[in-house]
């Protein structure tokens, strides 16, 4: 019974660590200090660079980008880029 219960507890310790990398997929990770976003459509804003389905900021200190909501206006402090986008002005 305790033997049972150990083999369930390792199977559920390996699910969880498998998990994450096989979540990851659809996601955009910053990496090496680079921010990405999704990509909207077919084109990135200003500063990003397309690779795949992600965004991928040029340099470190790419101002962020986000996700403009549809019928909405870029909040105070961003500017619309590419028209999906706003972009923080720093």
């Amino acid at each position: 019974m305790i033997l049972r219960r150990l083999a369930g507890l390792h199977a559920l310790a390996l699910a969880l660590t498998a998990a994450p990398s096989a979540l990851a997929g659809p996601y955009c990770i910053p990496v090496h200090g680079r921010d990405q976003i999704a990509k909207g459509g077919s084109v990135c804003p200003v500063g990003y660079l397309g690779s795949g389905p992600c965004c991928i900021a040029l340099h470190v200190d790419t101002p962020r980008a986000f996700a403009r909501l549809p019928g909405r206006s870029c909040l105070s402090g961003t500017f619309t880029s590419s028209g999906s986008y706003c972009v923080s002005l720093r």
